[in-house]
């Protein structure tokens, strides 16, 4: 079989991002990626690139320190063959988690090695989204408190989304977050 190419990104290029699966574990009627019933997740239907072929695909990737590769969906995490992803990618690519941290933190832990998910930035490589009415702020605060006792940057975020009560209730989140020393 042929190899591929090398992808070389230009200066200008600021992000890259693998869509493992645009399954989710949440049901946000705001959701950006429209899963179940809707359209992107109808168009997206077919076949999946196994775990093999996203780390196949990844390591053709030359990137910047400065430019991780972006894991993001749906939930990642949900994507069969995660953990092989994240530890057999060649270790020169850094990798940013965009989650909804609806997964075992102890597995999390047991499975990926800090270095992984560790770069110089302003804002932490594993970014766990809070969804109001979905996952639970509480649970997610302890979670994220875990991971950072285990060595991983964490940050948590929210969307600001129009509804004055949604939109009180995250800055109220924020403000919690941040007395907690936790990023949001």
């Amino acid at each position: 079989m042929k190899s591929l190419p090398y992808i070389k990104f230009k200066e200008h290029h600021n992000y890259v991002a693998f869509f493992l699966t645009l399954s989710c574990n949440l049901h946000c009627s705001y959701c950006i990626n429209l899963h179940a019933s809707n359209s992107r997740y109808k168009q997206a239907r077919g076949t999946r690139l196994s775990a093999d072929e996203w780390i196949q695909a990844a390591n053709r990737l030359i990137l910047r320190s400065d430019l991780p590769l972006t894991l993001q969906g749906g939930e990642p995490t949900l994507c069969k063959g995660f953990y092989k992803f994240v530890n057999e990618v060649k270790e020169e690519i850094k990798i940013d988690l965009l989650t909804n941290m609806m997964f075992s933190i102890d597995e999390f832990i047991k499975n990926v090695p800090r270095w992984r998910f560790t770069r110089d930035a302003h804002y932490a490589p594993i970014r766990v989204s809070y969804h109001p009415g979905q996952n639970d702020i509480n649970d997610l605060i302890r979670k994220t408190l875990k991971m950072q006792e285990a060595g991983f940057r964490v940050g948590l975020y929210g969307v600001l989304i129009p509804e004055e009560e949604v939109k009180r209730h995250i800055l109220e989140i924020q403000e919690m977050c941040l007395k907690m020393g936790i990023d949001f």
